[in-house]
C-alpha cells in the first residue's frame, strides 16, 4: 500500500503541474481534443497529451517532471513506453466513466497505476495540500494491461472523513480507520505531511508506522 501511495501522489503531482503548465501556456497550442494522461517513464514522471484512436493512443505532446524532487517541467520528445501510455489512457477512460466516492461533496480522482501484467484503478481524494485534507473512501478497479477490459474491483471502501496537519511542530499523528495496515489515501497524506513536519505516525489498532524526514522507508512496531 505504501507504494502505491507514493506512485498515487507523483501520479498526482504531474497531474496537477501538467495541468498548470498547460493554463500558464509553457505547452503552447494543445488542441481540446487531445487526451491527457501521466505515466512514470524511467526516474522522471510526464503528462503525456495525445489523440484517442481505436487502436491506442498517438502521443503529441510530452512534458517531463525532473530534477532531485521531480518538480521540475521541461517539454520533452524522448522515447517513451507507448504501450504503457495506451494501456494508462484507456484504463483512464473506465475511472472517468465511474461514480466517484462521496457522492458529489469531496473531490475525488482516478489515478491508474500500471503493474506488471495489469492496471490498477485507484480512485483517491485529490489533495494539492495536506493542511485540510480527506482521507477514506479507496476504491479499486483492476485493468487488463492495455486497459481495453475490467478485471474486477474492490467491494467496500474506508469511511471518508478530512484531517488537518500542522503546519509547524516535531510530529503529526493521524489515527487510522483500520485494524493492521493504514489506507493508500492515509500514507498518501502522511508522505504529503512529511514536508511540513519533522515526523509523521499513523496508528492502526495494532501498529504504529512512523516516518522521519530524511530517513528512508517506515518505523513499524507493535501498539
Amino acid at each position: 500500500r505504501d507504494a502505491r501511495a507514493s506512485e498515487s501522489l507523483g501520479y498526482l503531482r504531474c497531474l496537477s503541474g501538467t495541468v498548470a503548465a498547460l493554463r500558464a501556456g509553457a505547452l503552447g497550442g494543445v488542441p481540446r481534443e487531445w487526451s491527457m494522461t501521466c505515466v512514470r517513464q524511467g526516474r522522471e514522471w510526464r503528462g503525456v497529451f495525445g489523440q484517442l484512436t481505436d487502436d491506442g493512443i498517438l502521443v503529441r505532446l510530452q512534458y517531463a517532471f525532473r530534477g532531485d524532487r521531480g518538480d521540475r517541467g521541461v517539454l520533452t520528445r524522448d522515447p517513451i513506453d507507448t504501450s504503457v501510455v495506451n494501456g494508462t489512457a484507456r484504463a483512464l477512460l473506465r475511472g472517468l466513466s465511474a461514480p466517484l466516492p462521496g457522492a458529489g461533496r469531496f473531490e475525488f480522482t482516478p489515478v491508474p497505476l500500471p503493474q506488471d501484467k495489469f492496471i490498477e484503478v485507484w480512485f483517491l481524494p485529490m489533495a494539492s495540500t495536506p493542511v485540510r485534507a480527506v482521507v477514506g473512501g479507496d476504491s479499486l478497479i483492476q485493468m487488463s494491461a492495455d486497459g481495453g477490459r475490467e478485471l474486477g474491483h474492490g467491494r467496500s471502501t474506508p469511511p471518508i472523513r478530512t484531517v488537518s496537519v500542522p503546519l509547524e511542530g516535531a510530529r503529526w499523528t493521524l489515527a487510522s480507520s483500520e485494524d493492521r495496515l493504514p489506507t493508500v489515501s492515509e500514507l498518501l497524506i502522511a508522505h504529503m505531511a512529511i514536508d511540513l513536519v519533522p515526523e509523521v505516525r499513523v496508528v492502526t489498532r495494532q501498529y504504529e508506522s512512523i516516518l522521519t524526514r530524511g530517513r528512508p522507508g517506515w518505523t513499524h512496531r507493535k501498539r
